[in-house]
């Protein structure tokens, strides 16, 4: 039986959208012309929004805890960032992201779309490369943890669970589906536009690896994979 009601998980859920989906929002660029990453400090706020993405994951699981006991819990919860080792699901993820992310690049070079104002420092020296390096880990966990899994799989669930809903069946996976793109793409747009188009082109795909996998972990390590390659490279 589920230890949380339908309106608590639903104020839980709530509560998680304004602290995490909500604040990227209202994001915006050095005004002064300033790179992006001005300094590799470590990185506090990235380390806390993993810590609390762990958090999110066990309320998901506890929340959920009837479907573990039908042996229904593959995918979800503390399953879901299990690991195992599976490598061809991050190579392929990571390939598509960093070759969808090129395509989109001379797509805006060849079209006259460039993300003004926009620029990242390389780290400077081995304790910069660490605090880079973190940061990218905990980014990619949370953003892994809150948009290709809780945020979609839990509307879907809610939405599933209200009484008299309209929305059943593909309609309602396609409608969790595609807030979940636009929720993640839109997150990036203080970035530029072209950051919004490579944000929904990587949800897609990352979404597709945790769906195909069941687990969280390939496409957390694609991600940060893809992080540090494009900070490298791009």
């Amino acid at each position: 039986m589920k230890k949380h009601t339908l309106l608590s998980d639903i104020a839980v859920y709530l509560l998680i959208i304004f602290l995490f989906i909500v604040p990227p929002f209202f994001a915006s660029v050095p005004v002064d012309g300033s790179s992006l990453f001005a300094d590799w400090s470590f990185p506090w706020r990235s380390l806390l929004l993993a810590i609390l993405s762990v958090a999110v994951l066990i309320f998901y699981y506890d929340s959920n805890s009837d479907e573990k006991n039908d042996g229904n819990m593959a995918g979800h919860g503390i399953y879901a960032v299990w690991p195992k080792l599976k490598v061809f699901p991050v190579i392929f993820t990571f390939g598509m992201l960093f070759s969808g992310s090129l395509f989109v690049q001379y797509f805006g070079l060849a079209f006259g779309f460039v993300s003004e104002g926009v620029s990242f420092n390389h780290p400077q020296g081995a304790l910069q490369w660490l605090f880079c390096l973190l940061n990218f880990l905990c980014a990619a966990f949370y953003e892994e943890v809150l948009y290709r899994f809780y945020f979609t799989d839990e509307l879907k669930n809610l939405l599933d669970d209200l009484p008299g809903s309209r929305f059943k069946g593909k309609w309602l996976e396609w409608l969790c589906e595609l807030t979940g793109l636009l929720c993640f793409a839109f997150a990036h747009l203080y970035l530029g536009w072209l950051s919004v188009i490579n944000a929904a082109y990587a949800h897609i795909f990352l979404r597709l690896c945790y769906k195909k996998t069941g687990k969280i972990w390939p496409c957390f390590a694609a991600h940060f994979i893809y992080n540090v390659f494009s900070l490298i490279l791009l």
